[in-house]
């Protein structure tokens, strides 16, 4: 339900009242950082404004009490796995209404504006929230920076493409929570010239669509991209696809009509009910962005997305904009170790036969992996090849895309790696996030994303001031990235900044969609 009046409190110390466009909010001090949870940047998307585009949020009266966590979008939570993902979950979905809602760290409300970092959570455009304990930004805000989380939109709710509803909502959330960025966050310490976007995985990929985005010029000035791609984004004949299954499926038209019969908890059950093995992605101009595992993603629609995000900044509409992007040493871990799959790969053929999947020469990828890498199993190997597709390759093609434009550009590479499960999970997708919160002692125990060995304290304040620091000045304090040396930062235990690291095996890789 949406907070009434009855819901709001005048506040006892002044000092903790910040005004928005829609009234005043009361947050909390904790240690020396002020915190402000689940302000609304739009309105409630239920009634008639369900399948809409976002809209502004009524203004209320008195103090809206912003101390508590809010509801969420509807999100069906994963199973539990090897990983404990309490943290980046919490409880899952937390029922409501009004959940467009940003949450707020600063140090101060007033004083000198401060560099702001807006935080886009990722779960394949399906799940996930962004009030959980992992994304907590009290160490940012001790570092002189005010840190924003929001939600969005998610699943069919946020992304499918239905007839007569606006395109990508889930993203014109996000730019929703852009422009309420720029309209208020001046009166929460912040500085609306200096915004910093970040996201990790599906919150990467929103990120690199931004970029690419017309809608989102202005709305911040700087940009990194974790474990993302320029890349994952659907044409318009793919999401008709899948609109076209589900609407088989579950016996409906393809309309909004038909969509706002069901309620969110029945939403997310119909969800469910079509898989992607049940579509066929794979077009004669676009390749499956999620390689046959997930079905959601923006879609290219000539207006939001005009184009895939890496051809939009190809072409100039990120210059400017200061980026950072990077990926994980071993980010498939996180989806084939679960699935068994690494160590049924007991020969040649069936590992060639598995590459097919990723590229259209795959014994000649097989042999330039076994080269790179000769103490790898053939699993290993596996994982190797789809990290780089999904993940590493992409990073590299939008670092090299951005780098031809005004704007300057960074790259890195994270590989430390985790205890978590034996070991068998390496510098798996997800596991850098810890370390940019700063919040190892979370995610560290037998189950941890850390492992029961914990993480090394020098690596997360070296990777959370290298975010503020880029966030401040532009630069994380590296050199600069360029598409003939590719200066790349290894973030380890010890970190080292390499040239053209993995330059044989991303070649392999040229020309393949």
């Amino acid at each position: 339900m949406a907070r009434t009046p009855s819901a709001m409190a005048q506040a006892d110390d002044g000092s903790l009242v910040a005004t928005t466009e829609a009234g005043q909010v009361r947050g909390q001090r904790v240690g020396n950082v002020l915190v402000f949870k689940s302000i609304p940047y739009a309105a409630p998307p239920v009634g008639a404004l369900r399948f809409a585009a976002p809209a502004p949020h009524q203004p209320w009266s008195g103090v809206r009490d912003a101390t508590t966590g809010g509801p969420t979008a509807p999100f069906n939570r994963p199973p539990a796995g090897a990983i404990d993902d309490q943290a980046i979950f919490g409880a899952g979905w937390v029922k409501g209404d009004d959940f467009l809602t940003t949450n707020i760290w600063t140090p101060a409300l007033t004083g000198p504006a401060r560099p702001v970092l807006v935080f886009i959570h990722g779960g394949a455009f399906v799940l996930g929230t962004s009030d959980v304990p992992l994304y907590d930004g009290t160490a940012f805000a001790q570092k002189g920076a005010v840190l924003v989380t929001l939600n969005y939109r998610l699943g069919i709710e946020g992304f499918l493409k239905i007839k007569g509803v606006p395109s990508n909502l889930g993203i014109r959330d996000q730019l929703a929570a852009l422009r309420w960025v720029q309209a208020n966050i001046g009166r929460f310490g912040g500085d609306p010239a200096n915004v910093t976007i970040f996201g990790e995985s599906a919150g990467g990929m929103s990120v690199a669509t931004l970029l690419g985005s017309p809608a989102a010029k202005g709305l911040f000035r700087r940009a990194i991209m974790m474990s993302g791609s320029g890349q994952a984004a659907l044409s318009g004949e793919q999401a008709d696809r899948i609109a076209a299954k589900y609407a088989k499926v579950l016996r409906i038209k393809n309309t909004p009509e038909a969509y706002r019969r069901f309620t969110p908890e029945q939403l997310l059950e119909a969800q469910q009910k079509v898989t992607p093995k049940m579509v066929k992605l794979d077009t004669d101009t676009y390749a499956d962005p999620g390689s046959g595992t997930v079905l959601y993603f923006p879609v290219i629609d000539g207006d939001i997305v005009p184009a895939m995000p890496l051809a939009s900044v190809q072409q100039g509409a990120s210059s400017g904009i200061d980026v950072l992007v990077g990926y994980n040493s071993d980010e498939a871990n996180y989806f084939l170790v679960p699935s068994g799959l690494l160590k049924k790969i007991k020969s040649n053929f069936v590992l060639t036969l598995a590459a097919k999947r990723l590229h259209p020469a795959p014994a000649s990828l097989v042999t330039v992996y076994k080269q790179a890498y000769p103490t790898k199993n053939l699993g290993e190997l596996l994982s190797a090849m789809a990290t780089a597709y999904q993940f590493q390759v992409p990073s590299v093609r939008l670092a090299d895309a951005h780098a031809r434009q005004p704007g300057r550009t960074y790259m890195y590479e994270f590989a430390w790696p985790s205890s978590v499960a034996a070991s068998t999970y390496g510098a798996y997708h997800g596991l850098g996030l810890p370390f940019v919160f700063n919040q190892r002692a979370l995610v560290t125990g037998p189950r941890g994303m850390l492992g029961p060995s914990g993480g090394p304290a020098e690596l997360a304040e070296k990777m959370q001031d290298a975010w503020v620091e880029f966030a401040k000045t532009g630069s994380p304090g590296w050199a600069p990235y360029t598409p003939a040396e590719r200066q790349t930062m290894l973030l380890n235990t010890t970190s080292e900044l390499q040239t053209n690291p993995h330059a044989k095996e991303i070649r392999a890789w040229e020309g393949v969609r």
